[in-house]
């Protein structure tokens, strides 16, 4: 695991939690775990790791084709409670 260096956390703590580092492409966003969480909504570590498995268990579902065109989800909604939302 990468550590994040003396210069660089202050440089994070001074910029309100998160600071933009590199441009363009090669840009990176570095933040504190309280503004990741605060950003999530993950309040707790808990919450946290149960975002991470949902996410994971997500994208094994993308990965082995168990999921459906958006489009389609949207005309079920239209059917089931009659929103029209827009495509």
């Amino acid at each position: 695991m990468a550590q994040l260096t003396e210069e660089l956390r202050q440089a994070v703590d001074s910029h309100c939690g998160f600071l933009e580092v590199g441009a363009g492409d090669a840009a990176y966003v570095v933040m504190s775990m309280s503004v990741f969480r605060e950003m999530m909504g993950v309040g707790s570590e808990d919450d946290y790791q149960a975002s991470l498995r949902a996410i994971e268990q997500g994208w094994n579902d993308i990965q082995a084709g168990r999921s459906r065109p958006l489009d389609h989800f949207f005309d079920e909604l239209d059917r089931k409670y009659e929103i029209h939302a827009s495509s």
